[in-house]
This record gives C-alpha cells, sequence and structure tokens, in this order.
C-alpha cells in the first residue's frame, strides 16, 4: 500500500496478527520505503480486505519451494559489494513469474531456532519487500552464521544487506575470512523483541554486542532502546556521511567502516 509519510507508492506492507489464547485478531503494517517503521493499523476507519489465512502445510510448501531455487550468485559487484561477499549468507535468486528466467528478487533465509522458517524477498529494481512464510518474531537475518562461527563479539545492524555488508567490511580491515553479523528482522522498530527473542542464546555467548545501526532518528531510537535493555552494549557510529554499512561501502569507505566496528573497544 501507499505510505502517506514518505510519499511511497507501495512500501506498505499489512500484517494481521492472531492471538489464538485470547481469541483476537488485528492489524499491523510496516513501511519498507524511506520511513522504515511501524505504521500501526493501517485500516482504523474503514473495512479491512477478507483474509485468507494459508493452512501451515501450504506455507511449508512455498519456503520449500524457495529453498530449491538457485543460490544468490553475481558476476560483478552489486550494491558495492564484490561477489564473494554474498557467499555463505544462503540466500536465494527468484525469477520473473512471467518468463521463469529474469532475476528478479533476492531472498533472504529467515530461521527460528535453528529451522528455516520463512525467506524475505526484495525485487532487484526496486525498494520493496515480501514474506514468504514466517519472517516475524523470529530470529534475527544471520544468526546461525553467527552461533557457528562464534567468537566475543557479535554486530548487530538494521537490514540484510547491511548484514553482508558489514561482514565485508570486517574482512577488508580484520584479519579473518568471516565474522558474527546480524540484522534485526523489521529495522530499528523491531529491536526490543528481537533481542529478547535471542537472549537466553545470545547475551551471554558473546562477551560483547556491538550496534552499528542507521544514522538516523530511527537508528538512534533503537540504540536507546537496546542500551535499556542491555546496558552491556556498545554502539558506533559510520566513517563520513554514511547513513549505515551498505552506504559506507558505496561511498568507498569499506575499511574505514571496518576499522570502526572492530575497534569499538578503544571508543
Amino acid at each position: 500500500m501507499p505510505c502517506r509519510d514518505c510519499d511511497s507508492s507501495d512500501s506498505v506492507q499489512a500484517f494481521i496478527n492472531i492471538d489464538k489464547a485470547l481469541g483476537m485478531e488485528w492489524y499491523s503494517s510496516f513501511c519498507f520505503g524511506k520511513c522504515y517503521e511501524q505504521k500501526g493499523d493501517p485500516f482504523t476507519g474503514k473495512d479491512a480486505p477478507k483474509v485468507i489465512v494459508k493452512s501451515p502445510e501450504q506455507t511449508k510448501e512455498e519456503v520449500d519451494l524457495i529453498t530449491t531455487c538457485k543460490p544468490f550468485t553475481i558476476s560483478k559487484p552489486y550494491r558495492g559489494m564484490p561477489p564473494k561477499a554474498f557467499k555463505g549468507w544462503g540466500c536465494r535468486t527468484l525469477l520473473s513469474e512471467y518468463d521463469g528466467k529474469t532475476p528478479y528478487a533476492i531472498a533472504f533465509p529467515y530461521s527460528d531456532y535453528g529451522k528455516l522458517s520463512g525467506w524475505k524477498a526484495r525485487p532487484f529494481k526496486k525498494k520493496a519487500f515480501w514474506a514468504i512464510g514466517q519472517t516475524r518474531d523470529v530470529d534475527m537475518f544471520g544468526l546461525i552464521r553467527a552461533m557457528r562461527l562464534g567468537g566475543d563479539t557479535l554486530w548487530i545492524v538494521e537490514g540484510e544487506f547491511d548484514a553482508i555488508a558489514l561482514n565485508y567490511c570486517l574482512t577488508l580491515a580484520g584479519p579473518l575470512d568471516n565474522y558474527p553479523v546480524v540484522s534485526l528482522t523489521m529495522g530499528g522498530g523491531s529491536i526490543a523483541k528481537n533481542l529478547g527473542h535471542i537472549e537466553l542464546r545470545v547475551r551471554h555467548r558473546f562477551k560483547y554486542k556491538v550496534l552499528v545501526l542507521d544514522n538516523d532518528n530511527v537508528g538512534i531510537k533503537a540504540e536507546e532502546t537496546a542500551k535499556n535493555l542491555w546496558p552491556e552494549v556498545i554502539a558506533v557510529g559510520k566513517p563520513g556521511k554514511s547513513k549505515d554499512a551498505n552506504d559506507a561501502v558505496k561511498k568507498n569507505l569499506a575499511r574505514e567502516m571496518g576499522k570502526l566496528a572492530l575497534n569499538f573497544k578503544k571508543i
């Protein structure tokens, strides 16, 4: 749906929330455009559309179908990152539904407690997202990878591309080939839920938790929320006038971004 705040024509996605224990249903929405924040009930004051809830079997079939798609591979830099930067993240390439051949979108895998739960897809030619399966109230993007890599530090960013970009930046500035980086599920507004969801598994597994959030109002609020929940978290800035890690890469400041993220202990 359109967003009245950032004037986007199709950036707002609506969700239906169901609490079976309370017997309640309500709508919420999120702007995946310039706002990148929660928007509340998009149908307040008007009739909501008829909702058809897919069965668990239908959802699993769709999620499994994405798994059969080819891994996301590129022959030249994408969003400022070289092809090797996307290896090891489990992303898939989605093809056009019209011809079945043209690459249309990248799909990011989401899991919950080690089990694949859904995919978040983003078209190559416009800033929009849609979900296949469950991508809300699940683990942060990249958590399985981060737990496997281990170490004493976990870096947290706001978006999937930022996670991949920050890992690339860290490899340029540090000695390792990969670093544990995770992304919030739905931007800065989801940080409280995300931290609560992974706290028992993560808080004492990693000695340091480093925030590399967006340099905007949403990112600032998310940082404050995180520090209230986990006082030990450390926040680092971005080089130059970069908004986020991916923006730093686009501005040819990848190594500088990596140094800032690695040298947090000295800040």
